[in-house]
């Protein structure tokens, strides 16, 4: 008898949610403001690469670093997930920092480009610095 209860419990509750009040939510790439990047790395040796983005609205969450390798270049931007409702207020004043960890694993110039926006032409920027890795 007290599982039919329960489960009369539980039904009932979960009856009482409201579908009409899902969120849903979008991925964006926020552009990198500033870097405070180094200029040599060591070989199979872990480096925190500090970056600075602003916050565009109350409803962008940090959700991680886009990373992309190819050979020895690195695209990388800020991702962010942002909550899609009507409430959303503009921000651009909130600067919050995040480490980007690096780990070469061979040596040479690396490349980095750090997304930074959006020209008026509609082609993407970076903040583009080199790393020599030479042990």
């Amino acid at each position: 008898m007290k599982k039919i209860l329960a489960l009369f419990i539980v039904i009932i509750t979960l009856s009482a949610c409201s579908l009409n009040e899902e969120q849903t939510y979008t991925t964006e790439l926020v552009p990198v403001a500033e870097v405070n990047f180094p200029t040599e790395f060591a070989t199979d040796s872990i480096t925190y690469i500090p970056m600075k983005y602003i916050k565009p609205t109350s409803c962008h969450l940090y959700n991680g670093i886009f990373y992309e390798a190819t050979g020895l270049t690195r695209v990388v931007a800020i991702e962010t997930i942002k909550v899609n409702q009507d409430n959303c207020q503009a921000d651009n004043v909130t600067v919050t920092e995040v480490n980007l960890k690096f780990k070469p694993i061979a040596e040479g110039i690396y490349h980095f480009k750090f997304f930074s926006g959006i020209n008026s032409q509609g082609q993407d920027e970076f903040l583009e610095f080199d790393a020599t890795v030479d042990h």
